[in-house]
């Protein structure tokens, strides 16, 4: 008789860990953590866990397969044959489609004095004066009514998307709350299903060069490290993916070759993500995939974990 066969990547953890006695213990709507290492959270929503205390480690992040493994020290063979008996003729429910906007609407409060955003980017983040400044007057950034520095995500000369960003430390109650270690809140805006796979971008010129960073905070970074040198070839694209979500990247080529003749004028590739096991392994990915033979650049920091921290370090 044929087994039955089981999407061993689309396990809802949830369900399959409680099924199976795991000690996890509801901390909110769609949250769980383990009872006995409370820095393993578990996004039943997004369906994936992340051990904190453990980050450093391989399968420290992911779905049932990557549980089963750093949890349990299995291999992946021994993994995927225990999931396989266990779920043997059983059907769990069914993760829920995300579901998405139809259109997107940008309908932020601003304020009219950004004096919040100005002071946490350059007193905080030494993000120089006239780089913020030129930002605000391209229309990227701006400042809610929360004083919360708001990231536009242009798509052409649309809003099709937004992050924000805090300008207060978070309180300990509040990480709890918000299930984070950040110091600073951040939240990316639903958007269209198409447009999820976009971010924070400044393209200047024409892209014959393309920057991938996971945060607008590094962009800002960079081109405050780097303003003499990118200005110079005047023809640059400097792009945050929030992440390593590498079809973000893929997206934004997509964009370009459609739209920016990206083809023909992208002269180099650069990846400028966390000097972190997430940031290496998203670059190694990059750098082993065909981009039309466009030169590929490691551009991670090499002493400091991130952009930012190089620049508050210069």
């Amino acid at each position: 008789m044929e087994k039955h066969k089981v999407d061993f990547y689309n396990i809802p953890i949830v369900d399959y860990l409680l099924s199976i006695g795991e000690p996890l213990e509801s901390v909110g709507h769609n949250y769980y953590q383990h009872k006995h290492h409370d820095s393993l959270k578990i996004n039943q929503r997004k369906n994936y866990f992340v051990w904190n205390s453990r980050s450093s480690e391989k399968n420290s992040r992911g779905g049932v397969v990557q549980y089963m493994q750093i949890m349990h020290n299995l291999s992946l063979q021994e993994t995927l044959s225990k999931l396989s008996e266990d779920l043997d003729g059983k059907v769990l429910p069914a993760i829920p489609k995300k579901s998405y906007p139809k259109k997107f609407n940008y309908k932020v409060k601003e304020a009219i004095v950004p004096l919040e955003t100005q002071r946490y980017l350059v007193a905080k983040r030494k993000i120089p004066n006239k780089i913020v400044r030129l930002f605000f007057s391209y229309d990227l950034i701006s400042q809610n009514e929360n004083n919360e520095v708001i990231f536009k995500w242009f798509k052409g000369d649309k809003v099709v998307g937004f992050s924000k960003q805090g300008t207060i430390p978070l309180t300990d109650e509040e990480k709890e709350k918000y299930h984070t270690k950040r110091d600073f809140f951040k939240y990316v805006a639903p958007t269209t299903e198409a447009d999820t796979m976009w971010g924070f971008n400044y393209l200047s010129g024409e892209p014959k060069h393309i920057f991938f960073f996971e945060s607008e905070i590094d962009l800002l970074s960079y081109y405050s490290i780097f303003e003499e040198e990118l200005n110079e070839t005047g023809n640059f694209w400097l792009i945050s993916i929030n992440g390593v979500a590498i079809e973000k990247v893929y997206s934004f080529f997509r964009y370009g070759i459609e739209n920016l003749n990206l083809k023909e004028t992208c002269q180099s590739l650069h990846v400028c993500f966390d000097n972190d096991i997430a940031g290496k392994q998203a670059c190694n990915k990059l750098q082993h995939l065909e981009f039309k033979n466009i030169p590929f650049q490691n551009d991670l920091p090499k002493e400091f974990k991130d952009w930012n921290e190089v620049l508050q370090n210069k």
